[in-house]
């Protein structure tokens, strides 16, 4: 089957599992987690290594205990220990005030990296395809994220876990083939035909006209992803290096040596100021500090209701002005 085969050389090329390594499978129900609980239950008869499946009840359909339900005996017939675990996600969205869809990441990633510390897990898998990628990008790309990196194949959580994505190279179509093939029950959440939500939109309308002019745009959004990804890494580490070096950050202020930081290239200026703005912003607006700053010119400029930044004496100075 093409998903198996796209999985397996994946898993080999990124080095995602070896012997030894305990993984937590973060299974949803949906047609994308089955099948990974599934490639996975395979991977197991070529490397020994243990999994460990967590379903979360988000308790905000009806359905939802049915479909945990549904994966705790998928597991059982797998032999793969399963835990449900119930999230209050409404309750949490409302106390931080973010969207329900961030307030159940967050809540995810909490239990899932307190669950791998108790049970000494190294690795959490989740389900993310090609799919998901090329709405995440296009997502990015509308909001001016100035970023076509899309989902990492692989994050670090801490020091001992890592977040491992092997379905990510594979489309949604190749992952529903193989359930099919494979007669495994799957459960749909209705939310996702709703088109109140951006991703959604994306998903319903703009993905579809995408494929009917050419059929590979979802695997060369992902190839562009995985281009922007190593570039990405490498601004990195210059920025890094140039933060640690000529950039001091105090309590209410953040100052940048500025003659060193004209002599690098306008993409790294860029990715630098992107590092050590207070209060993040779109890439259109990290552009427009970063002209005043080539200008040279001494000014104080406004970036948002709490910091100003002043050009002085060749240092960039970020300063908290005490409007809070």
């Amino acid at each position: 089957m093409k998903a198996w085969n796209i999985f397996y050389k994946n898993v080999l090329q990124n080095n995602f599992v070896n012997p030894g390594d305990k993984i937590i499978l973060a299974v949803s129900g949906g047609v994308d987690s089955v099948c990974m609980l599934h490639l996975f239950w395979r991977l197991k008869k070529k490397i020994n290594f243990d999994l460990l499946v967590v379903s979360f009840n988000h308790d905000l359909r009806k359905e939802s205990m049915q479909e945990s339900k549904a994966v705790k005996e998928l597991s059982f017939k797998f032999s793969i220990d399963c835990f449900i675990k119930k999230i209050n996600v409404s309750k949490y969205s409302k106390r931080h005030s973010i969207s329900i869809e961030t307030a159940g990441r967050r809540l995810r990633y909490l239990i899932l990296e307190k669950i791998a510390t108790k049970y000494e897990c190294n690795k959490i898998a989740t389900a993310h395809n090609a799919n998901d990628n090329a709405e995440t990008v296009v997502m990015w790309l509308l909001r001016g994220s100035g970023s076509f990196a899309g989902i990492p194949q692989k994050r670090a959580l801490n020091k001992n876990l890592v977040v491992i994505r092997p379905l990510l190279p594979i489309k949604r179509n190749f992952i529903e083939k193989y359930v099919e093939a494979h007669n495994l029950t799957f459960s749909t959440d209705e939310s996702n035909f709703s088109d109140i939500y951006t991703r959604n939109k994306i998903r319903m309308y703009l993905i579809p006209v995408f494929e009917k002019i050419n059929p590979m745009a979802v695997e060369h959004i992902f190839n562009l992803s995985c281009i922007q990804a190593r570039e990405n890494k490498y601004l990195e580490e210059l920025s890094n290096n140039f933060i640690k070096k000529y950039v001091k950050v105090q309590k209410n202020a953040i100052l940048l040596d500025l003659t060193i930081f004209l002599q690098y290239n306008e993409a790294v200026q860029f990715r630098i100021i992107k590092n050590i703005l207070p209060e993040k912003n779109y890439s259109s607006y990290i552009n427009l500090i970063v002209r005043k700053i080539l200008s040279s010119d001494v000014f104080v400029y406004r970036i948002s209701d709490n910091w100003i930044f002043e050009i002085k004496s060749n240092k960039v100075y970020f300063i908290r002005d005490g409007k809070e």
